[in-house]
């Protein structure tokens, strides 16, 4: 029975939002408590303890040295600054958007991070609430962010401080926003534009689904996000001259890719983390092709899909982020080029709306088809066999450790080849929607 609240929010459960709410709870606190219990003192990686280090290494300081025009991505900020590395080669843009926590004292600025977690986290839970056709309920909004916190992705994010939640949110909105209002979309793309692992799949596939305009308009304002604060650390490194500084800059981004590579959680072929079918390919083989194989894979995995999303913007059946062109668009995106396991959150859309079952298209599916479809999406995201902690306990056999760290590329790649099928628009599901 629906319990009414003001503008516009109810409770559809009261049994469920009552247990969903202490699940959220608990599971910020455990979370939250682990952080101070592993906190990483900024400096040397220590995998014992890692609470806010990606905070530390990927926004706080690299930011700090952006704003003096040192560059983030050179040995000598590496060795200025109590990092554990330079950072690999992300736009600055996501960089300045944290400036005004990065010139705050540190702790000030961690407890202003682990705020705007939260936010998002409520942001992105009551966004696929609505698209999943819950509207504002409470019982299905604490159900999805219990979800998000006990999920590797989620948790992580939290625990680590990344900004996986920012670019979720931002890619999600970028899709919900693309047709209706595409500057509102385009200026969500200049948050995606940050990575360029999320930005360049997902730019196919909007392109594929309709979206020109609000790339176009994405383009500009990612290329000029990038270039502005890139030509301001030119300038600085190269002591005003330019283009010098942008020659010493194209050589740092060279030998930070080349250092971030060399990781094992990096590497295709040793990654624990790594969701991608190229990572899994590599991994069986013994050997890493270098980036022109990777993004030549990226094209010819995402054939099919941007075919599939084509004919369904073709014949009016897109039913959004939370619905089959969600599960298909976001599912590519994982599959088609390097993602860790926290990029897992970007199906926590799909997944919410194959379980609520109000989309037509989820909705005219078996329960078999859909039990079948949730494990293979849901799988990444509580995959813990495919952890540091669970394969540094076990002395495994490396047959085993390859088998564990491919289950979820494995899972997802099976999952990407059942939405083309199910996403493949017929003439009867084109009247119906």
């Amino acid at each position: 029975m629906l319990v009414s609240l003001r503008e516009g929010w109810s409770v559809g459960n009261r049994v469920v939002a009552i247990v969903a709410g202490l699940f959220l709870a608990v599971g910020l606190a455990g979370t939250f408590v682990r952080v101070v219990v592993d906190y990483q003192v900024p400096g040397p990686f220590d995998p014992e303890h890692q609470g806010l280090c990606d905070f530390h290494n990927g926004i706080y300081f690299p930011t700090r040295a952006v704003l003096q025009g040192e560059s983030p991505y050179s040995d000598a900020y590496a060795a200025k600054y109590p990092v554990a590395r330079q950072i690999p080669f992300f736009s600055p843009v996501i960089l300045l958007m944290h400036a005004p926590l990065a010139v705050l004292p540190l702790h000030v600025g961690e407890f202003l991070n682990a705020i705007l977690q939260l936010f998002l986290l409520a942001s992105i839970a009551i966004l696929v609430a609505r698209e999943a056709g819950a509207g504002k309920r409470l019982d299905v909004v604490f159900s999805i962010a219990a979800a998000m916190v006990f999920s590797r992705g989620g948790h992580i994010t939290l625990f680590n401080g990344y900004f996986t939640y920012q670019l979720v949110l931002a890619t999600f909105l970028s899709l919900v926003w693309a047709d209706r209002h595409p500057v509102r979309a385009a200026w969500a793309l200049l948050v995606v534009s940050a990575k360029p692992t999320y930005i360049l799949p997902l730019g196919f596939l909007m392109l594929a689904r309709g979206n020109a305009r609000c790339l176009v308009l994405g383009a500009v304002f990612s290329i000029l996000g990038a270039v502005v604060p890139l030509a301001w650390i030119a300038h600085h490194e190269g002591d005003g001259d330019l283009v010098a500084g942008v020659s010493m800059l194209k050589q740092q981004i060279v030998d930070t890719q080349a250092v971030h590579r060399s990781m094992d959680d990096e590497s295709p072929v040793y990654s624990w983390t790594r969701l991608d079918l190229f990572a899994i390919i590599a991994k069986w083989r013994g050997e890493d092709p270098g980036d022109l194989p990777h993004i030549l894979a990226m094209a010819g995995l995402l054939v099919i899909p941007m075919f599939v999303l084509f004919r369904r913007w073709r014949a009016g059946c897109d039913d959004g982020i939370s619905g089959v062109t969600g599960g298909l668009l976001l599912t590519a995106m994982l599959v088609s080029l390097y993602h860790q396991s926290y990029d897992s959150l970007l199906l926590i859309a799909p997944v919410a709306g194959l379980c609520l079952s109000r989309l037509p298209q989820w909705a005219r599916l078996s329960v078999w088809s859909r039990v079948l479809l949730f494990g293979l999406m849901a799988f990444p995201a509580i995959n813990y066999l495919s952890t540091r902690t669970f394969l540094l306990r076990f002395e495994l056999p490396e047959t085993a450790v390859r088998v564990f760290t491919s289950l979820n590329g494995i899972s997802l790649a099976l999952a990407l080849v059942s939405l083309c099928f199910i996403a493949w628009p017929r003439k009867t599901q084109e009247t119906a929607e």
